[in-house]
């Protein structure tokens, strides 16, 4: 490109001399010939002074502030800074003006603003692209960003390459360095957002007012209307006063966003309304203009209600539907370093965050305290070689919000850890608060001491700091690590080395969840809780068992093999082959003959074998065994709707206040129950196990394996017929729970229950049943809920527990889950768990798979997974759900519904009547297309016919053909349930419908 085209209206005079510039860099020492040598005052370094070395190395010519020596082509321009933005981008073809640009400015909330983004935009199939201070991304491609906004020649070089790659839209964070040292010069905005101001770069800005006038400038000097682009637009956050300031002194259109739900919050343009805020994360209803839609986002906080309503404003403005916008929102699961939650096995909440100003430290502090049940814990330090003035504030902020607070290093840099410390924790002293000392974390013992510790202690080992953090917590204390957010490194005054908040914080908790191992197994625990000596017992080492096993397939080498036989299949067939494996112990069936010359070893070395005349009754032996001297409590849950859900709930909530074990997948019967048992370990305070049975008698052997402090019963309906035959019956057998229960126990009955009657007599029967609770739809039950209002996926409601109310967030928009829900709510109180700690679990609920979990697909079509299983009242509950959700507007359906059915199984000599009564309910309801699957749904056929539906609205037929069908009918906005019972494997429509109708909207759009 020729030079003067490139110094264009920068400098003043046409060059005398005119010539070709192959390239243009800022470090002389990356000239190439012919290139261009920028010369840039820098802050380490002055370009101005290798001006000489650029042109001996072959430069073409140099464009600097100012020329000394007087050195041939060297062009003087006024400000170099702000020429190399305008050169860049001229070089590099101007490739803003072809790109949709979208700059973010602000003190906090950039990163996390460009990360929502980025998921709306590509959520509204932009090609999409972020300059961030985390990386620089596109097209899966990531590159390390060494600055917030890079310098002019990265920027446009990047800029360039985005173009190239089919980029169509660009989200850039712009930090006042990048504006004040003129690196976005030469970009072509169309959009900008204001995030908030708040004190930072002080070392550099002289005040406030500075500073908030260095973020104007990006307003009024690049979105000025009719500056570049006539699509441009403002977005504000009018909760911050500096934002507000800022609104009212632009002289263009402003897209107001406000976080607010008073009265005066109304004339914003993005506002919001049922908020549901907890420390699981942010669920609610949307005002973008005139659309309105229901919202879930993992984020946490205040702050981040803000953050996410301007990237909405954003990608409203923009252009991106309201549905692209919520399935963008449900996409991002975190924003790296920026409140970011750390999964752990300790029932913990732990965040490592980015907050390295007062400001952002006080933000996310009060934001998590205000969702803390239990203690806050943080650890913090401050930046060497940075703003000094902040450390005492930040020291009285930790304090302040904190219940511990442990102060150490951050990136010293070259400074002294243990000086920036002390200047911490000379604005700590301020407050009247003292240090004490570090405690001694050595044992077992000592760490439950500090389990009720609140302070302040000090360490400069970050590794140290961390690791006392988690290991002074308990059940539900929160735990935050700020400061370094997504840094993985530490700059020391001895060299920069690698770390890692997160990978601490995790290695922290493996540590402490070794205590949660399972109780090991001598020969003598298991003769004991087998009530036999070992019919074989060769050995005499001391062997410790680990754990027991009834899969040959993934035994480990220091368990015990106990077989188990049915139906279709015989463990003792294997045990030959575990013997050659070098398994050494085995539970079998009396006259079992193991053959232990099979393994080749010395005498003496053969296995020890335990005959039972039950290896079954064994296995509930050893899990009841385990289960008493492990020393927790037992809730146990059953009923013939909703356990599982009831289940999850509970496990939630008792998680906030209990080291928790509770039953994985569908480990609920004979075999399931005992060996969810089995994991205990001394450690655990309570064990969640849910019982499911459909034949007499097995509820009473699961009452005397788990031997439960809480019987729950969800409910009694028309399942399990088969064995059963009448719904009474299943209620006479679902109370046999309670007989085998411990002595002063609870027992949990839902009051509607039309059989509720049978329930109750049987507990009151049972000597070990002390107290007798109920939950249900009004006054008259213990616990029963008002105000339950359901909208944009969720369910709000009063809960009115023993006199006490308060109002509870429910993350699934089904109403009968309320039900659910106020059984696991009547539980925690059994346990004496506190309303605050019931509120935090319930919120952290998420719907099983397979059972009302709801999915947007893509392309907008809205599909309701419920195939775990099915019976008439859980099919009714399903179809009604359907029904509702099509009407909400918040979810942006067309109002149509398809129902995909399967049989009803177990259902007995009832089942033909039951299966037309599901017909005539999706009928009643006005179900747009019933779609069904199987020999005994044709009864919901002839049930949906008779109440009135028209024959083309619906269908008997294969999986293939209503795959087919569906495809052709459905379209963006639909509803649609698959539902059945477990053994006509409905999941199996799931995935299909999902490549399917995602292939069906996306044709839809091209045509």
């Amino acid at each position: 490109m020729k030079l003067s085209v490139l110094l264009q209206d920068i400098v003043p005079s046409l060059l005398q001399t005119d010539m070709e510039i192959t390239g243009i860099q800022t470090r002389a020492q990356d000239i190439q010939p012919g290139q261009l040598f920028l010369a840039i005052k820098g802050y380490a370094a002055n370009g101005h002074d290798y001006i000489k070395t650029a042109l001996d190395k072959g430069a073409a010519a140099v464009v600097a502030q100012n020329n000394p020596d007087r050195l041939n082509r060297v062009i003087q321009v006024e400000n170099s800074r702000r020429a190399a933005g305008i050169i860049a981008a001229r070089f590099f073809g101007n490739p803003s003006r072809d790109l949709f640009l979208v700059g973010v400015t602000g003190t906090n909330g950039k990163t996390t603003i460009t990360y929502l983004l980025e998921q709306m935009f590509l959520a509204a199939g932009f090609r999409c692209g972020v300059m961030g201070t985390i990386n620089i991304r596109y097209n899966g491609k990531h590159v390390d960003a060494p600055t917030t906004t890079p310098d002019a020649l990265t920027i446009q070089k990047t800029l360039a390459q985005m173009k190239q790659a089919g980029i169509t839209h660009v989200i850039m964070e712009v930090s006042s360095h990048g504006l004040d040292q003129f690196r976005v010069d030469g970009c072509h905005f169309d959009m900008g957002i204001f995030t908030n101001l708040t004190q930072d770069h002080l070392d550099y800005h002289p005040d406030m007012t500075a500073y908030y006038h260095c973020k104007k400038r990006f307003f009024t000097d690049f979105l000025r209307p009719g500056v570049n682009s006539p699509r441009l637009s403002a977005v504000v956050n009018m909760d911050d006063p500096w934002g507000a300031r800022l609104a009212g002194e632009l002289d263009f259109p402003v897209m107001r966003v406000s976080a607010e739900t008073a009265e005066n919050s109304r004339s914003m343009e993005v506002r919001v309304q049922d908020i549901m805020d907890s420390i699981q994360g942010i669920f609610g209803r949307m005002h973008l203009g005139s659309d309105t839609m229901g919202f879930s986002s993992f984020l946490t906080g205040r702050f981040n209600l803000e953050n996410i309503l301007c990237a909405a404003g954003a990608a409203y403005g923009a252009g991106v539907k309201p549905i692209q916008i919520q399935q963008g929102l449900a996409a991002c699961n975190g924003v790296p370093g920026r409140l970011e939650k750390v999964a752990n096995p300790l029932n913990r909440y732990l965040f490592v965050d980015y907050a390295h100003t007062p400001g952002a430290l006080e933000s996310v502090l009060k934001t998590l305290k205000q969702r803390a049940t239990r203690r806050l814990i943080t650890v913090f330090g401050c930046g060497g070689d940075r703003d000094r003035t902040k450390r005492p504030l930040m020291g009285k902020i930790a304090c302040r919000y904190s219940d511990v607070t442990i102060v150490t290093s951050d990136n010293p840099r070259t400074e002294n850890p243990d000086q920036i410390i002390e200047e911490i924790l000379a604005g700590i002293r301020e407050t009247g608060t003292s240090v004490t000392s570090w405690p001694d974390l050595s044992n077992k013992d000592k760490r439950l001491t500090y389990a009720d510790f609140s302070g302040v202690i000090c360490h400069a080992d970050r590794t140290h700091a961390l690791d006392a953090a988690v290991r002074i917590s308990r059940p539900g204390d929160i735990i935050l690590a700020a400061g370094k957010g997504h840094e993985t490194y530490q700059v020391t005054n001895t060299g920069t080395i690698h770390f890692d908040d997160r990978e601490q914080l995790a290695a922290a908790c493996a540590a402490m969840a070794e205590q949660f191992v399972p109780i090991t197994w001598t020969r003598n625990d298991i003769a004991a809780a087998l009530e036999t000596s070992p019919a074989t017992d060769t050995h005499n080492d001391g062997f410790v068992f680990t754990g027991i096993s009834t899969d040959s397939r993934t035994i480990l080498s220091h368990e015990i093999f106990l077989a188990l036989t049915g139906d279709t299949f015989d463990g003792h067939g294997f045990i030959p082959d575990l013997v050659t494996r070098g398994i050494r112990g085995f539970v079998v069936k009396t006259g079992t003959r193991i053959n232990s010359k099979e393994k080749n070893t010395a005498p003496g070395s053969g296995p020890v074998v335990y005959e039972v005349p039950d290896t079954l009754d064994a296995l509930g032996r050893l899990g009841h065994f385990q289960r008493i001297r492990s020393g927790a409590n037992v809730l146990a849950i059953t009923g013939s709707n909703g356990k599982t859900s009831t289940c999850r709930m509970a496990r939630a909530i008792f998680q906030t206040t209990f080291d928790t074990l509770a039953t994985q997948k569908n480990f609920n019967n004979e075999i399931g129950v005992p060996q969810t048992l089995l994991s205990l370990s001394c450690a655990h305070q309570w064990a969640v196990v849910e019982m499911g049975m459909n034949q007499p008698g097995e509820m009473s052997r699961l009452s005397r394996i788990a031997g439960p402090d809480i019987c729950v019963v969800t409910n009694t309906t028309e399942a399990h017929l088969e064995g059963l035959k009448t719904a009474d019956n299943v209620a006479r057998e679902k109370a046999r729970i309670f007989d085998q229960a411990v002595s002063g126990s609870v027992a949990v009955l839902f009051n509607d229950d039309p059989r509720v009657r049978i329930l109750k007599d049987h507990a009151r029967n049972t000597p070990a049943i002390e107290k007798i609770l109920t939950f249900g739809s009004d006054d008259t039950a213990d616990v029963y809920a008002t105000d339950i209002r359901s909208s944009g996926g969720m369910t709000r409601f009063l809960g009115h527990i023993h006199g006490e109310t308060a109002r509870f967030h429910l993350q699934s928009p089904a109403r009968f889950m309320v039900f659910n829900a106020l059984a696991a709510l009547a539980a925690a109180a059994a346990a004496g768990i506190r309303i605050p700690d019931m509120q935090a679990g319930l919120a952290a609920f998420a719907p099983v798979s397979g059972r009302l979990s709801i999915q947007t697909l893509p392309g907008g079509i809205h599909l309701i997974d419920d195939t775990y299983n099915a019976n008439p009242a859980s099919m009714t509950q399903a179809l009604v759900t359907l029904a509702e959700m099509a009407k909400d507007p918040a979810t942006y359906g067309t109002g149509r519904t398809v129902a995909i059915l399967g049989d009803m199984r177990e259902l007995g000599p009832d089942s033909e009547h039951l299966h037309r009564s599901v017909g005539q309910t999706a009928a009643k309801l006005g179900i747009t297309r019933l779609y069904l699957y199987g020999p005994l749904s044709s009864h919901m056929l002839a049930g949906a016919l008779a109440e009135g539906m028209a024959k083309d609205a619906v269908f008997h037929g294969s999986k293939q053909e209503i795959e087919d069908r569906v495809q052709a009918f459905v379209r963006s906005g639909d509803w649609i349930l698959v539902k059945g019972s477990r053994g006509m494997a409905m999941e199996t429509f799931i995935a299909r419908m999902q490549t399917l109708l995602h292939d069906t909207v996306s044709k839809q759009g091209k045509d």
